[in-house]
C-alpha cells in the first residue's frame, strides 16, 4: 500500500502531540507520586501562616491580645473567621479524601476503613501560647510530644504570642492513592482530547499542504508531456508559493524555448535551402546544357559554396559556444593596439559607403589585458560591421574604450540613424533574427552575427548589450574583465 504525503504528515503531527502529552503526563504523575505528602505540607503551613496572620489582625485592632479575649473573641471565633476569609472551611484536613466504606487489601480481603481520627483536624492541631510558652486559647492544648511548628503573633510589631501546629501525620496509603487515581484519570481524560484535536488539525492541515503539492504534480506532469502553456494560481507566500512561481517560470522558459527551436529550425531551413537551391538550379543549368560550363559560371558555383560554408561554421560555432566547449586561448596583450588595428582595417569600408569612423581611446594609449586577441577581434569586428552594413550615409560609427571599477574595460560602437524599434530590441541577440525579415541574405546577413558576438562575450565572462544611440542609431556595450579567463 502506497502511503501518501497527507498521511505521512498527519501520522507526524499525532505522534508529535502524543510524545508530548505522554511526557508531560509522565512528568506530572512523577511529580504527584513524589511531591504529595510535601505539597500537603506546604499547604499546611500556608495555612497556619494565614491563621497567625488573622489572629495578628484580630489583636491589632483589639488594641492588644488581652482585649480581644477580654472582648470575648475566643479561638471559636477566630476560626470562624479564618473560614470567612480562606473561602473554605478548615475544620478537618483531608476528611473529605478518606473513603468511607470497606477497603481491600492486597491479599484481596476487605478491611475496615481508617478511623476518622487518624487525619488530625485543623482545629485540634493548632494552639496559641503566650509569649512565655503558656496556652492561652485552644482546648485541649497540643501534646508537648508532637513535633510542631510556630508562627509568631505580632501586635505593633512586637511578638506577643504565636501560634502552634502539630505537624500533618503521614498521609494514608489509600487516601494518596484514590487522589493520585482520580489525577491520572484527569490526565488520561485531557490527553485523549488533545489526541482527537490532533488528529483532526493534523488531517486538515495535512489537506491544506497536500492540495497545492497535488497541483503542482500534475503540472509538472502536463509540463513533461509537452503542455508548456500549463500554469498555476497562488497567493501564497510560502515556500509552497515560491515552488508555484517557480514552476510558472520553468513552463514560461519552456514554452519560450520551444518556440525559439521551432523559430530556430524554420529559419535554418529556410537559410539552407537559399544557397541550396541556388546550387541546384546552376547545376541543373550546367548538365542541360543552358549554361555552358566556363570560368565564370564555376565561380558562381564557388560563391554560392562559401556562402554556405559560412553559415555552417556560423552555426557550429554558435553551437560550440552554447555547448561551453568554445576553445579561447588567452595571452597577455594591449586592448588599446587590438582595436586601432580592428578599427583601421574597416575604415575603407567605411569610407566607401561615405561613413564616418572614428576612434576614441580617451587617456588609455595603452591598456594590458589578458584575452584571446582572435576571439576579441571576431566580436568587435562583427559589431563594427554590422553597424556600417545598417547605418545610412551620410553617417557616422563612434568606436570609445574605457576602463569601469578599475576592473572592467568597456568598449561602445554606436552610430547613426536608422535605429531599431523597441519591440525588436529584446531579440537582437537571438539566433537568426532580423529587425526587416523581408531582407534578403545579401543585404541582411544570415542573422547569427549578433548571436556570436553574445556567446564570445561570455567565453570572457563578460557582457553585451543593446540600446537606442543617443546618435541617432544603435549603441552597443561591451563590457570585458582585464582577465577573461577569470570572471570580474
Amino acid at each position: 500500500m502506497k502511503i501518501r504525503l497527507a498521511h505521512k504528515q498527519a501520522m507526524l503531527l499525532v505522534l508529535s502531540v502524543l510524545v508530548a502529552v505522554i511526557a508531560m503526563g509522565s512528568l506530572s504523575a512523577w511529580n504527584l507520586r513524589n511531591g504529595f505528602s510535601d505539597y500537603l505540607a506546604a499547604r499546611d503551613i500556608e495555612r497556619l501562616e494565614q491563621f497567625a496572620e488573622l489572629v495578628s489582625e484580630v489583636a491589632v485592632r483589639s488594641g492588644s491580645l488581652e482585649n480581644m479575649q477580654a472582648q470575648g473573641i475566643g479561638f471559636h471565633e477566630l476560626l470562624h473567621e479564618f473560614a470567612k476569609t480562606s473561602g473554605a472551611t478548615p475544620i478537618r484536613a483531608l476528611k473529605d479524601a478518606l473513603p468511607d466504606h470497606p477497603i481491600k487489601d492486597a491479599m484481596g480481603l476487605q478491611r475496615p476503613p481508617r478511623p476518622i481520627d487518624s487525619i488530625d483536624a485543623f482545629k485540634d492541631r493548632i494552639a496559641i501560647y503566650n509569649a512565655h510558652g503558656q496556652p492561652i486559647l485552644g482546648t485541649p492544648p497540643l501534646n508537648q510530644k508532637l513535633e510542631s511548628i510556630d508562627r509568631p503573633i505580632t501586635v505593633n510589631e512586637a511578638v506577643v504570642a504565636f501560634v502552634r501546629m502539630a505537624k500533618l501525620k503521614p498521609v494514608p496509603n489509600e487516601v494518596e492513592f484514590r487522589f493520585l487515581t482520580l489525577q491520572y484519570q484527569s490526565t488520561i481524560a485531557v490527553a485523549a482530547l488533545l489526541l482527537l484535536t490532533a488528529l483532526i488539525l493534523a488531517v486538515w492541515i495535512s489537506k491544506q499542504w497536500v492540495k497545492p503539492l497535488i497541483e503542482i504534480q500534475h503540472a509538472s506532469e502536463l509540463i513533461s508531456k509537452g503542455q508548456f502553456q500549463t500554469r498555476l494560481t497562488t497567493h501564497r507566500t510560502d515556500e509552497i508559493g515560491d515552488a508555484i512561481r517557480n514552476i510558472n517560470l520553468m513552463a514560461a522558459s519552456l514554452e519560450k524555448l520551444e518556440g525559439s527551436r521551432r523559430h530556430w529550425l524554420a529559419n535554418m531551413s529556410h537559410e539552407l535551402r537559399t544557397p541550396l537551391t541556388v546550387l541546384r538550379g546552376e547545376i541543373d543549368a550546367l548538365i542541360d546544357g543552358v549554361i555552358k560550363q566556363s570560368p565564370e559560371a564555376m565561380n558562381s558555383l564557388r560563391e554560392e559554396v562559401l556562402k554556405l560554408n559560412a553559415l555552417v561554421d556560423d552555426l557550429h560555432l554558435l553551437a560550440m559556444a552554447d555547448l561551453k566547449a568554445l576553445p579561447c586561448y588567452f595571452e597577455e596583450i594591449d586592448a588599446s593596439q587590438l582595436i586601432t588595428v580592428i578599427v583601421r582595417r574597416f575604415q575603407r569600408q567605411a569610407n566607401q559607403k561615405g561613413l564616418y569612423l572614428q576612434l576614441d581611446l580617451g587617456h588609455h594609449a595603452e591598456l594590458l589585458v589578458r584575452w584571446d586577441s582572435r576571439r576579441i577581434e571576431q566580436l568587435i569586428g562583427n559589431l563594427i560591421d554590422n553597424s556600417l552594413r545598417h547605418t545610412d550615409a551620410p553617417g557616422k560609427v563612434l568606436v570609445t574604450l574605457r576602463v569601469i571599477n578599475s576592473l572592467t574595460v568597456l568598449i561602445e560602437i554606436e552610430d547613426t540613424a536608422p535605429s531599431v524599434s523597441l519591440n525588436d530590441l529584446p531579440h537582437l541577440f537571438e539566433p537568426l533574427f532580423r529587425t526587416d525579415s523581408s531582407r534578403v541574405r545579401d543585404t541582411g546577413g544570415s542573422g547569427l552575427g549578433l548571436a556570436i558576438c553574445k556567446q564570445l562575450a561570455k567565453s570572457h565572462h563578460g557582457d553585451l548589450n543593446a540600446s537606442i544611440s543617443n546618435l541617432g542609431g544603435m549603441k552597443m556595450r561591451l563590457e570585458l574583465p582585464f582577465d577573461g579567463e577569470v570572471a570580474a
